[in-house]
């Protein structure tokens, strides 16, 4: 059984208000940092999140918690923790195109609606924290990290999603769940939540299988679409200007 964090709760708003806290820090001590502290932050940064994935898989097996249902970076999320520190450490375009608009949109569901899948007794039945503080913690490291990484990419290091980028990735993405679904059914696994919709209430799943996969997809879409307004109008300004 997978814990869940309900939204709102004392625990869900320290630890939100916590992270959003270090992630604006972050940001803009990139901002107003030179090229080469820019660079090295973004170094450190990188750094950091691949050192907490590299050691939490090993913590995991050693508390006999290392499941191949859960523990493979099959979910979006984890996929796009990986685009957050090889975009930070090598500044690849498509792959922070990828963290940009799976990530951002992924990372703030995951964070309004936490579910811990990796261990039981994250959080007790009165919605304080449980035994297993690592887990906990490493779930808000990674998504913050994800939201982190993107944004000072973006604001720090002035990246940008190119041209038409959101529906390129959009369709990008469809091959990508194809493949995972396959392995879902290969492993019995639920990666993506494609095979059942998440334990926690979210006003973003949308009836049962396989309409709600069907949603999400849209969502992910229209969240990519939103993302990109800004940039494409832009875009479309710099063309007119040049008329």
């Amino acid at each position: 059984m997978h814990d869940t964090l309900a939204p709102l709760t004392p625990l869900w708003l320290k630890t939100l208000a916590a992270l959003l806290l270090v992630i604006v820090a972050i940001v803009l001590a990139g901002v107003r940092s030179g090229s080469r502290g820019r660079d090295r932050l973004a170094l450190i940064l990188g750094v950091f999140l691949l050192g907490s994935e590299l050691l939490f898989h090993p913590y995991l097996a050693s508390r006999g918690l290392w499941k191949i249902g859960t523990c493979l970076p099959l979910h979006l999320c984890d996929l796009t923790a990986i685009f957050s520190w090889v975009a930070l450490l090598w500044r690849n375009q498509k792959v922070y195109e990828c963290l940009f608009y799976w990530g951002i949109p992924g990372a703030i569901i995951s964070l309004a609606t936490p579910e811990f899948t990796l261990a039981p007794g994250v959080i007790n039945a009165d919605g304080t924290l449980g035994g297993e503080t690592l887990v906990f913690l490493h779930y808000y490291i990674s998504h913050g990290g994800i939201l982190a990484a993107a944004l000072y990419l973006t604001f720090a290091l002035g990246m940008r999603p190119g041209r038409g980028s959101w529906w390129k990735i959009s369709l990008l993405g469809q091959p990508m769940l194809l493949a995972i679904g396959m392995i879902n059914w290969i492993l019995g696994t639920n990666y993506v939540f494609l095979c059942k919709p998440p334990l926690v209430a979210s006003a973003l799943i949308i009836g049962d299988w396989p309409w709600y996969v069907l949603g999400m997809i849209i969502l992910m879409v229209v969240a990519s679409l939103i993302l990109y307004l800004p940039f494409g109008l832009k875009y479309h300004g710099d063309t007119t200007g040049a008329d």
